[in-house]
């Protein structure tokens, strides 16, 4: 009997799923995160969202500074490439969240001797974020533009350390990442 009512269930819970007729909405979209610019480095997003999902795969390069990494007399570049999904609480602008996951390699270099050494690493993480759109109601080219500011708190699984014989070098293994992305949506 209780094998009966749970097919019963499953075999309704499934027509209901293909008796659905909206269709699905899907966009291509790209990013770029200003702030990576600013640090000599670079980023550029391939996002494709369908209906409330959109998966965003990322490469970037930062130097970054020492307030970020918190080693005295060192020199730091991080490079990788990075996969997003996000879950979007509304059709296009709005509150976001999501995880992530990526490979980076990390290049320090000790100021005093010129001693250098590069690291390897793959993390996961959580980010949330908001996109806004500031000319959705107009038409023309301006339309897909959007302003994405998110944050994202990560953990490093490093499988290759920087090794420095001249100093210390700590990398950390939790992250916490606030930047500002703005993007362009292609829709139909």
């Amino acid at each position: 009997m209780k094998k009966s009512v749970i097919l019963i269930g499953l075999i309704f819970f499934v027509s209901q799923l293909l008796a659905q007729t909206t269709t699905s909405k899907h966009a291509f979209e790209v990013e770029v995160d200003p702030i990576a610019y600013m640090l000599n480095g670079y980023s550029l997003h391939g996002i494709y969202q369908r209906n409330h999902l959109r998966f965003d795969l990322g490469v970037f390069g930062i130097e970054q500074p020492e307030f970020a990494h918190g080693n005295e007399g060192f020199k730091v570049k991080t490079q990788g490439i990075g996969l997003k999904v996000n879950y979007l609480f509304k059709d296009v602008q709005g509150f976001y969240a999501g995880l992530d996951g990526g490979y980076a390699s990390t290049r320090a270099t000790f100021n005093k001797t010129g001693e250098g050494d590069t690291g390897h690493s793959y993390s996961l993480g959580i980010h949330a974020g908001y996109r806004y759109f500031p000319f959705i109601k107009r038409e023309g080219l301006l339309k897909g533009l959007y302003i994405n500011p998110w944050a994202g708190i990560g953990y490093s699984f490093i499988y290759d350390e920087v090794k420095i014989s001249a100093a210390p070098f700590k990398e950390n293994k939790t992250t916490f990442f606030p930047t500002i992305h703005i993007g362009y949506r292609f829709s139909k």
